[in-house]
Order: C-alpha cells, then structure tokens, then sequence
C-alpha cells in the first residue's frame, strides 16, 4: 500500500472504512476499501465475483462500480475500486 496516497476518509461501517486515494504517479482518483483480516472470507468472495464480472464485456457498464486490484497488508485487506462521485 505503500504505493498509494490516501486523502479523506470517505465513509464507513462496522467492518471497514472506505478513503479516497491515488496511485503515486497517476492524476486518477480512487477508493480504498480497507478491511480487517478477520473479514477475508467476505472480501475474497467480493474480489473474486468483481474480477469475474469485469472481465466480461456485457457487464462493461458505467453503471456498475470497476474492481481494480486488492491488497493484502499485515493487519488488514485493502480493496481498490473506481471512485464515483456521483457526478
């Protein structure tokens, strides 16, 4: 996670905290899902369905959120999403 820069926290529940965030190197806003390891089974099925599902292009959509790639650290998973805004 090094790699990244994390800017506002954006919000949250009672197993994660969702931040705003960039690659270091790119102009590109993000979110970061970070989520602590107790929660793995949940977060790796939620990967594991959102890295399917990109890659097909029937559901190439922008209406639905792009999974980007994950991270595991030593004390918590963290999961890189597009950033809507809502705009």
């Amino acid at each position: 996670m090094e790699n990244f820069i994390l800017y506002d926290e954006l919000g949250g529940g009672s197993t994660s905290i969702v931040y705003k965030g960039r690659l270091k190197g790119n102009l590109n806003y993000v979110a970061l899902k970070c989520s602590d390891k107790v929660k793995r089974p949940e977060i790796t099925n939620h990967v594991g369905f959102q890295s399917w599902t990109n890659t097909q292009i029937y559901l190439d959509h922008p209406n639905i959120v792009r999974f980007y790639e994950w991270y595991e650290t030593r004390k918590h998973l963290w999961v890189v999403v597009e950033l809507c805004t809502g705009q």
